[in-house]
């Protein structure tokens, strides 16, 4: 009979005690191993860029809580109704033991099909780790941190986010419309539970005015007209380097997405920055809480806006009462017609929430080069360098102007609300604690301030 996945932990702390073996120091690259894990996972199990925004967000934040319940050394990730580990680490506790089975128990609870090769990698790790007498108590320390994050967002809407029957379509000019083929993807999506921000509130988009006027204005005409000269799949402007932008950064179905782009980034910076695995963690959590709140709210905006796509518009830009805007009935976007509504644009929110969190660990300054695979066989097919993040932010924000399913307020809006979702983590989330002298330097001024409010 297989083991449950209960009892391949039994088995694999019982055979790990009794093996007596080097105690390796804590390894950062390993983390890139569940990082990859999870990302194949959700690739092979047909989702797009905000379900493996979830997944990324959960496994991270567990991994991030299991260093920082043994290491103490940055506050403990806490939001809503999660209020941290539901239980302390034992004096000693393996941090390595206790990520690796932190990561297995997330990833095994979200994709139960795939657990053996879940078990393969988490049992390669911890055999590196024999002879180490915290072996066990990091492993029971890492699987309640798994479970406490597994049970906190089982109820956090993901499960009814694909029922269709919570988008209804307007149907008219200004407003997006589901292909005969295609339905609404994820129109619930903007109710999940935020990881890290209070919710969609103040962070998801507008057009300031009502669809129909919108496209009666000169913005909208400018806009209008740029992407039907460079989006189109026949289009004489666009460059070579513009064509292989939109399609790296489109990264489709059947990809990991940007999500896994811009987990291939980080996993750059921490190689080249050289990265302990407590700060490797830290830099994971806080980039995944960012995507994840990144796609709550522009699916939330998407689906608040009904903004119609470039290839609607202009296929029917003879109904828009904007004399600016010729109609073709038969362009055709570089990167076909989106199952969402086009505002806001997921590469820009992306990319704005990625680019400030990336800049505080590698500086303004890095320049890279990161490679993807395009058509998910599983080999990356494509390279892009970039002389700085900034650099990266600008093309991706526009890859999708380029390839012709965002109008350019689409995605520069997309990534302001980005910035100001990464500015948000950074500030409420994953601070370092506080030194002893430094906390009663707090505590006396808190105090001071009080008995003045009472004067």
């Amino acid at each position: 009979m297989p083991f449950s996945r209960s009892h391949r932990l039994r088995f694999t702390v019982a055979a790990l005690l009794l093996w007596a073996g080097w105690h390796r120091p804590a390894r950062a690259d390993w983390l890139s191993d569940w990082n990859q894990a999870a990302l194949v996972a959700g690739r092979d199990s047909g989702e797009i860029s905000p379900e493996i925004s979830r997944t990324m967000a959960m496994l991270s934040t567990a991994i991030y809580n299991s260093v920082e319940g043994i290491s103490g050394n940055y506050n403990l990730y806490t939001q809503g109704t999660y209020t941290g580990p539901s239980g302390s680490a034992a004096p000693g506790a393996s941090i390595q033991a206790a990520t690796a089975t932190a990561a297995y128990t997330v990833l095994s609870g979200l994709y139960q099909s795939m657990e053996p090769t879940f078990f393969n990698l988490y049992s390669n790790q911890l055999s590196t780790l024999g002879g180490d007498p915290g072996l066990a108590s990091g492993i029971n320390f890492g699987s309640l941190v798994g479970n406490d994050i597994l049970n906190w967002r089982s109820n956090d809407g993901w499960a009814d986010a694909s029922d269709i029957t919570l988008y209804s379509p307007v149907g008219s000019a200004g407003h997006w419309t589901e292909s005969a083929v295609d339905s609404a993807q994820l129109p619930g999506w903007g109710n999940v539970s935020t990881f890290a921000i209070s919710g969609t509130a103040g962070f998801s988009g507008t057009l300031g005015m009502t669809n129909s006027a919108y496209i009666a204005t000169n913005a909208y005409a400018t806009d209008y007209n740029a992407v039907k000269d460079i989006g189109s799949a026949t289009s004489g402007t666009r460059t070579q380097s513009q064509t292989d932008a939109a399609l790296f950064w489109h990264a489709a179905q059947g990809t990991t997405s940007n999500v896994g782009i811009w987990t291939s980034i980080a996993e750059g910076v921490v190689t080249s920055q050289n990265l302990s695995l407590e700060d490797s963690a830290r830099l994971y959590a806080a980039l995944n809480v960012a995507l994840a709140d990144a796609a709550i709210v522009a699916v939330d905006t998407k689906y608040t806006e009904d903004f119609w796509n470039p290839e609607q518009a202009i296929q029917n830009g003879g109904a828009d009462g904007n004399a600016l805007t010729i109609a073709d009935p038969v362009w055709a976007a570089l990167l076909g017609n989106p199952e969402m509504p086009s505002y806001f644009a997921e590469q820009g929110i992306f990319a704005g929430s990625a680019v400030p969190i990336l800049e505080l660990f590698a500086g303004t300054n890095y320049a890279f080069s990161v490679s993807f695979d395009t058509d998910g066989d599983g080999f990356p097919d494509m390279t892009r360098t970039f002389s700085s993040l900034a650099d990266a932010l600008l093309e991706a924000t526009y890859s999708s102007v380029w390839g012709g399913i965002s109008f350019e307020k689409d995605a520069l809006d997309a990534a302001a609300a980005g910035d100001q979702i990464a500015n948000t983590v950074m500030n409420n989330q994953f601070a370092p604690v506080p030194e002893p002298a430094g906390a009663l330097l707090l505590a006396i001024a808190g105090m001071l301030s009080f008995a003045r409010r009472r004067r």
